[in-house]
């Protein structure tokens, strides 16, 4: 019988394979990771810079590494804890219908931006809770409600492109969200739009009114009619 012989070159092939094979069931993961199987740090870097050389491993930023050509998958794990959400997160639950140019992140640590793929913006947000995890790519990513995808838009977002999530929305889950924040500004334009597409909400949050106008979209022209109802200027 004819014998095979896998050469020391061969071999290495076959071993780096199964590495990648390895790290392609993470999102992400650094020379530490790396080094922790290859149990070389030398061998580790020159691993890594090979394989981003070739463009099998992708590189997103110092020390973190990806196998995947997905900024949606890897955003959450790149920077932790945070969560997708505005535009990002209606567009995973198909609320609405334009298509995100970047990927929208909440943290309760500091404004970042990456660019990967596309850009990942991360934004501070005091209120770090309203997500659940999805399934996505055979990934649990966490990824805000509907409800809460349409608060965290407020600023960041014209409010016209979230509007359209409205027909979607839990209205005891968007009260609750709404209460909890206890923010007169938000309350004052969700609960605004919210009535717009044919909510009953008016009593269960006018205690958090105040008697100040602001604009509803922080992002319009600064022009409007006044609504006593709601102590907003109707720009959007």
């Amino acid at each position: 019988m004819k014998k095979f012989y896998i050469s020391r070159k061969q071999n290495r092939f076959m071993y780096e394979l199964e590495i990648l094979k390895h790290f392609k069931k993470a999102p992400i993961f650094s020379l530490s990771d790396v080094a922790q199987i290859i149990k070389s740090k030398d061998y580790a870097k020159k691993f890594l810079k090979r394989e981003v050389e070739k463009g099998i491993i992708k590189k997103i930023m110092r020390d973190v590494y990806t196998l995947h050509d997905d900024a949606f998958l890897v955003s959450t794990f790149i920077i932790r804890p945070s969560y997708i959400s505005s535009i990002s997160a209606l567009s995973f639950h198909h609320s609405i219908t334009q298509i995100p140019n970047a990927v929208f992140c909440f943290t309760p640590k500091t404004k970042k931006e990456i660019n990967f793929i596309q850009r990942i913006c991360y934004f501070p947000t005091r209120y770090f809770f309203g997500f659940e995890l999805k399934t996505y790519r055979n990934f649990k990513i966490p990824i805000a409600t509907i409800e809460k995808a349409i608060i965290d838009s407020i600023g960041i977002v014209p409010l016209s492109v979230i509007e359209e999530a409205f027909s979607e929305v839990n209205l005891n889950r968007l009260i609750s969200y709404l209460k909890k924040i206890k923010k007169s500004s938000i309350i004052k334009r969700i609960g605004f739009l919210a009535e717009r597409n044919g909510f009953e909400i008016y009593d269960e949050l006018k205690a958090f009114i105040n008697n100040r106008y602001i604009f509803l979209d922080p992002l319009k022209a600064k022009r409007g009619k006044k609504n006593k109802k709601w102590w907003l200027i109707e720009n959007g």
